[in-house]
């Protein structure tokens, strides 16, 4: 595994929020690469917790996530992307990890002894894999967790035309579950068409699409607490909705009016309003269409895949002209598209291609194009280390007093590490 470091520019709205005098300053990213479960393995990240914890799967004989013998091997990671553990299975052959939340429980599917598959909770401290059922179809996987575990996906039949895509079901029903992944039950249906969630939050508000094709020929929709109470969104402007933080904020793609045309990424609400992101000046974002009046459609459009709790998202640049996928992030609130290629160079001509996860910290997990994964950390200046350290010194100094003047009381923790975070200055 291979440390590096760079130091790039950047202006403190395309950072992280934090409360120092808006101006220019460098940021520190340091560059992790996750190694391999296995000799010879490539790599593909899925997931990212405030650990550091990085879910994904390993495969041979493909490409971005693809492998054309369908040999997937889920895997979580320790802290900070250290360390290597295999999910297990349910007594098939493959297996592929799609989450994970705080607390280290991991979703995702597995193939079962009979060749189906099934969607699983792996608890932090478990070797072994919770069956969450399938709603009575043949197939299930589970692709979001949040804190209390709560976990979402999808049920449906089996796709044996497709054998190198051993997850791909006829869908039939999105499902939500209870925290710890129990009691799965159906997400329920909008307009006569079911509804099946990309992203939840800590309070289970799910978003995602209406109808069997995520193609979006239905419609998206966001639900209240626990799954509850779906509302559809514009159908005008909203293509697929990705992720939820627990401010409401939402990432996702839409198609817009003309002056944006095809597919773009946008942060936005849970009343429907989209700002779309500002991919001007972004090397490998190519403007306008391909062809002289634009019969070959949009020369790039974009994705989203996450978004964090200061409204920064992750996602991919699609370039039709270059004929490759370009990873990005954005700093807090959707502001500052960074092109992650222009952080590191890699080696051998290969290249950051999709962000699959970004936490609170402000790392973020990609993927490349040669089948690597990566974590990838911003480094807090020593002015910000100072500022963290003066919040822990008066913290520290409030919880001694509290603690002397309560007699008897036995010593507490007098904040969560979410209240932690919060009370202290984020690294810019």
């Amino acid at each position: 595994m291979k440390t590096s470091t760079l130091v790039a520019s950047l202006a403190l709205a395309a950072g992280l929020a934090c409360t120092a005098p808006a101006q220019a300053q460098t940021t520190q990213y340091q560059l992790f690469d996750l190694g391999q479960l296995g000799t010879g393995d490539l790599m593909y990240a899925t997931g990212l917790n405030n650990s550091g914890q990085v879910s994904g799967y390993a495969y041979t004989n493909g490409f971005n996530g693809w492998s054309s013998v369908g040999d997937y091997r889920g895997f979580v990671s320790g802290a900070n992307g250290t360390g290597l553990t295999g999910v297990g299975s349910f007594g098939g052959s493959w297996s592929k990890a799609y989450g994970i939340n705080d607390a280290g429980q991991v979703v995702g599917a597995a193939q079962t002894a009979t060749g189906s598959f099934h969607a699983f909770l792996r608890g932090s401290n478990s070797t072994t894999l919770q069956d969450l059922g399938t709603l009575g179809a043949v197939n299930s996987m589970a692709t979001a967790i949040n804190a209390s575990g709560q976990v979402i996906g999808m049920t449906g039949g089996a796709r044996n035309d497709l054998p190198t895509y051993p997850d791909v079901l006829d869908p039939q029903q999105g499902f939500i579950t209870d925290a710890n992944g129990q009691s799965m039950r159906a997400l329920g249906s909008l307009n006569g068409q079911p509804l099946f969630g990309n992203g939840l939050n800590d309070a289970g508000r799910v978003v995602g699409h209406i109808g069997y094709s995520e193609l979006n020929q239905a419609g998206t929709f966001v639900t209240g607490a626990n799954g509850g109470n779906p509302v559809a969104l514009p159908a005008a402007v909203h293509y697929q909705e990705s992720s939820i933080n627990n401010n409401g904020q939402i990432a996702g793609t839409y198609i817009g009016p003309q002056e944006y045309v095809g597919r773009n990424a946008y942060i936005g609400n849970d009343s429907g309003t989209v700002k779309p992101l500002d991919f001007s000046g972004i090397d490998n974002y190519t403007p306008g269409n391909l062809g002289g009046s634009g019969q070959y459609g949009p020369a790039s459009f974009s994705d989203t895949s996450a978004i964090n709790e200061f409204g920064q998202i992750a996602g991919t640049i699609h370039n039709n002209r270059f004929g490759r996928d370009f990873a990005f992030i954005t700093g807090a609130n959707g502001q500052g598209v960074i092109d992650v290629n222009s952080l590191f160079t890699l080696a051998d001509g290969d290249w950051f291609r999709n962000v699959t996860g970004i936490n609170d910290q402000g790392q973020f997990v990609v993927n490349s194009g040669y089948g690597h994964a990566y974590l990838i950390s911003p480094i807090p200046e020593p002015a910000t280390l100072a500022l963290w350290g003066v919040g822990l010194l008066l913290i520290g100094g409030a919880a001694r007093r509290r603690l002397n003047g309560a007699s008897g009381s036995a010593g507490r923790p007098t904040a969560t590490a979410r209240n932690l975070r919060a009370a202290m200055p984020m690294p810019c």
